[in-house]
């Protein structure tokens, strides 16, 4: 992400234009190259490239969008230390060796004394901890066209920290592509309301390849906005690869300004995910391998179908699930954000008891008194829901699946 200090903008009559760059410009090109050529040399460290950096940061009139690239560049680079030593315990002996030395130097002329203290430190680099010194141990390369379009991403990734309410309409008639973004929109565990949109074309009813999705913006979350807004930052590039595609919102700016921000499609905005299973995090692909492994009965299917809630209200499950005799339950996850659509779908499954859909709830949500109140007194979460922690462990989606099967055969 680009910092405050780092964004490149207009204010034309209310409404933020993030000042985008053309990943053809010859003179930028170069200048990524110069940036990336840096940034590939393993071993070397923060003050090191601060050196080198420098020069090539001024080589460019627009010092602001050389900082943004270079910044960009910091964010795709890991740090540590080569030597697996405490540095700081190893300075503290060293200072009272040291110490103790002086004391019994009487007579030692001071190049005695320091030959002999730099001789009991050995060749290690004792201020080597310090973050000047943290060495380059690792860098997710890219080429310097991807780092521009990356850059024009980020301009845009950067405003959404402080966003509102989000709104965004999409058009795509690619099945695949939709259920992919909705997957992201998981993944990020984004507080969202899909709807079927209006439109003028006659489409059959439960057509699915126009929606518009209202998402709720880190100013409209209690607790960890931040943690929130780095989340839906984090899921605009997702957007950028749909065909069609308009997003509106409110966002904040200078001295907390607040300005309208409209993308699109046209803005020719590339995005940098290409396949989902890249971005996958560690605890979904457990539960995938462990409930492969140890449940026989089940399986989890690739296409999760969107589930019409009335009022042309849509829910895309986290997970769908096949029996051996061709029964499918969905399940879908609340986490600690998600208050408001719980007791939404509380009433919902209620109104639909034949509806093959569990639910699983973090248990930090509890801590709502009207959420903990609303679970205790449903019937429908009793049959069809579990409490989990961070994230839902394969037994007891099991227990629940072989529960709602239960039920559905009284």
């Amino acid at each position: 992400m680009l910092t405050k200090d780092l964004l490149r903008f207009r204010i034309v009559k209310g409404t933020v234009k993030p000042q985008f760059v053309d990943p053809g410009n010859a003179t930028l090109l170069q200048l990524a190259e110069e940036l990336l050529t840096i940034y590939r040399q393993p071993g070397v460290s923060r003050a090191e490239i601060a050196d080198v950096v420098e020069p090539a940061l001024n080589c460019i009139s627009d010092r602001k969008l050389a900082c943004g690239l270079e910044k960009l560049l910091q964010d795709r680079a890991g740090f540590g230390h080569a030597e697996d030593v405490d540095f700081a315990e190893h300075r503290g002996r060293l200072f009272a060796d040291s110490a103790n030395l002086l004391r019994r130097a009487a007579g030692m002329s001071f190049e005695a004394y320091r030959e002999q203290a730099l001789a009991d430190a050995g060749d290690l680099d004792i201020y080597q901890d310090l973050p000047e010194n943290e060495r380059l141990v690792r860098f997710r390369d890219l080429s310097p066209q991807q780092l521009l379009e990356r850059y024009n991403c980020a301009q845009v990734q950067s405003l959404l920290l402080q966003a509102q309410s989000l709104t965004l309409t999409i058009d795509e008639p690619e099945a695949a592509n939709l259920r992919r973004l909705m997957k992201y929109l998981k993944f990020f565990r984004l507080l969202a309301t899909i709807h079927r949109a209006d439109t003028k074309r006659h489409k059959k009813a439960d057509d699915e390849s126009r929606l518009r999705i209202v998402i709720d913006g880190p100013a409209s979350v209690l607790g960890n906005t931040g943690k929130y807004g780095l989340q839906l930052a984090s899921f605009f590039p997702a957007v950028c690869s749909l065909s069609k595609w308009r997003l509106e919102t409110t966002v904040s700016v200078r001295n907390g300004q607040e300005v309208r921000l409209v993308a699109d499609q046209k803005l020719g905005l590339v995005s940098a995910y290409r396949n989902f299973s890249a971005y996958v995090p560690e605890e979904i692909g457990m539960f995938h391998r462990h409930f492969r492994e140890t449940v026989g009965e089940w399986t989890i299917v690739g296409e999760t179908p969107f589930i019409d809630s009335g009022d042309q209200q849509l829910v895309f499950p986290d997970f769908s699930f096949e029996n051996s005799d061709g029964g499918r339950v969905h399940l879908e996850l609340f986490h600690r954000w998600h208050g408001t659509q719980l007791l939404q779908r509380l009433v919902f499954g209620a109104a639909n008891p034949d509806l093959p859909l569990i639910i699983g709830v973090d248990r930090s949500l509890l801590s709502k008194p009207e959420i903990d109140g609303a679970l205790e007194g449903s019937g429908w979460f009793a049959a069809n829901g579990f409490l989990f922690r961070d994230y839902p462990t394969v037994n007891k989606v099991r227990k629940c699946l072989e529960n709602r099967l239960a039920c559905a055969t009284l």
